[in-house]
């Protein structure tokens, strides 16, 4: 799991302080005595709705989800002091303080001519209605329910409302801040006479709210929607989560890798600050790491800039981002400024020449289906569901996967797929900040 110097297993809580997005999130001793938020792990077989019972009446613990799939455990509101005396209880594992995360910034694609997916025999992208049989899960701020370009199936609210009777609101779903419909529509928007077209036209979209109006939302309902997602893994194949914030969490990670088990190919946002997801002391497992883009379960994606839609370095004008100062601006067919970046590996699953980064995808100019219409934006958020539309395409010819292995197997799969960035399809300006040169995502070939 890395190094956790931090973390202390019955007898403390996890009160490590991290860099969210910008935003410092303090520990409770900062905080004084008022209440705050935790996410409490309790040991295996233990049952989960028991004890957040018993710790609700004696401790005034005010508890928010349970959850009994990704992790055994619940969420809950309390003074620090309840807290700690919860984390000597034998039954629980540990305790951690509940995050706040935020959506990779958003930007602006012609990402799947980039990548060929027009060409997939699977894909089929021809303006006629054939829709990929996969089911892909969007773990963000919902999904516009009504968008006619978009075929969401089913949806759930695990954010601000809080949940009901403990686990995510089903029908609650629906899109208030425009980010997880963007994603969507890269990933699966409808191969028809309106819009744009998805990577994976057509796959059926589970909407899995868990970012608010804002685009935020704490880790305690991002762990209920992949808490969600892993209850329905018999059907899900593949999901996104084009999300992330600075800190570490056992709980996070854990529920994840619970969810990979069951055989769903996650992939996720590099972020959007041109750091190393290990941070500057460029370790795994420590409160400055990129979560979840350095857990190794999950694949990776930074971002290519691309203005045409095709290699060769020769489309029109180039991107000047702002923010981040070190990014001044993106050419055409460079690596995008402010992706995020891994000089390690941290261990990962699949081998590729991009190290922890499984493979680069578009992510400037990027035009998608958004509430009520479609918007261009850019940001790694955009590149990673073009990898979520990828491994569709390739479940639908190949099958899914059942175990972790199957779902490595299909990252590996599709990291082999890929271009390097010095080939006539790669880069033409070799700006690689780490000089780890992941591959070009293709689809072409799925």
């Amino acid at each position: 799991m890395g190094a956790r110097s931090s973390l202390v297993r019955r007898g403390a809580v996890l009160l490590a302080g991290a860099m969210l997005a910008g935003l410092p999130i303090t520990s409770s001793s900062a905080q004084g005595e008022g209440a705050q938020r935790y996410i409490v792990v309790l040991e295996r077989g233990v049952p989960a709705h028991a004890a957040a019972h018993d710790h609700s009446r004696s401790e005034n613990a005010q508890v928010g989800f349970v959850y009994e799939h990704a992790i055994n455990g619940y969420s809950a509101t309390m003074s620090p002091q309840a807290a700690e005396r919860i984390g000597r209880d034998p039954r629980v594992e540990y305790v951690e303080p509940d995050i706040e995360l935020h959506a990779s910034a958003q930007t602006l694609p012609t990402g799947v001519n980039r990548i060929d997916a027009e060409l997939s025999p699977t894909a089929r992208i021809n303006g006629i209605d054939e829709r990929v049989d996969v089911d892909i899960a969007i773990l963000d701020s919902g999904i516009d329910l009504d968008h006619p370009d978009l075929n969401v199936v089913a949806n759930t609210g695990c954010a601000s409302g809080g949940p009901t009777n403990n686990v995510c609101t089903n029908g609650a779903g629906d899109d208030n801040n425009g980010h997880g419909t963007h994603v969507a529509g890269i990933a699966a928007a409808i191969d028809n006479t309106i819009g744009v077209v998805g990577v994976a036209p057509g796959a059926r979209l589970h909407a899995v709210k868990v970012l608010d109006s804002r685009g935020s939302g704490y880790l305690s309902w991002i762990i209920a929607g992949i808490d969600w997602v892993t209850a329905r893994s018999a059907t899900i194949e593949v999901a996104n989560m084009s999300l992330g914030g600075q800190g570490w969490s056992s709980a996070y990670r854990t529920a994840i890798a619970n969810s990979v088990s069951r055989g769903v190919v996650y992939y996720v946002a590099a972020g959007n600050e041109r750091r190393d997801i290990y941070g500057t002391d460029n370790t795994f497992g420590t409160s400055d790491d990129t979560i979840p883009a350095s857990f190794p379960e999950v694949g990776t994606i930074s971002a290519l800039a691309d203005f045409d839609g095709r290699p060769g370095g020769l489309g029109s004008g180039s991107w000047s981002y702002g923010a981040p100062a070190s990014c001044t601006e993106s050419r055409d067919d460079s690596f995008a400024c402010f992706s995020n970046f891994a000089k390690n590996n941290a261990n990962s699953p699949v081998t590729s020449s991009g190290g922890k980064i499984d493979m680069m995808l578009p992510g400037t100019a990027i035009v998608s289906t958004y509430p009520g219409g479609y918007a261009s934006t850019h940001g790694t958020s955009q590149a990673s569901p073009h990898a979520a539309g990828l491994a569709a395409l390739y479940i639908a010819r190949n099958g899914r996967a059942t175990t972790a292995s199957g779902v490595y197997s299909i990252r590996q799969a599709l990291i082999n797929a890929g271009y390097g960035q010095t080939t006539t399809n790669g880069l033409t300006t070799h700006d690689d900040p780490d000089l780890r040169k992941e591959p070009l995502g293709w689809g072409a070939a799925l």
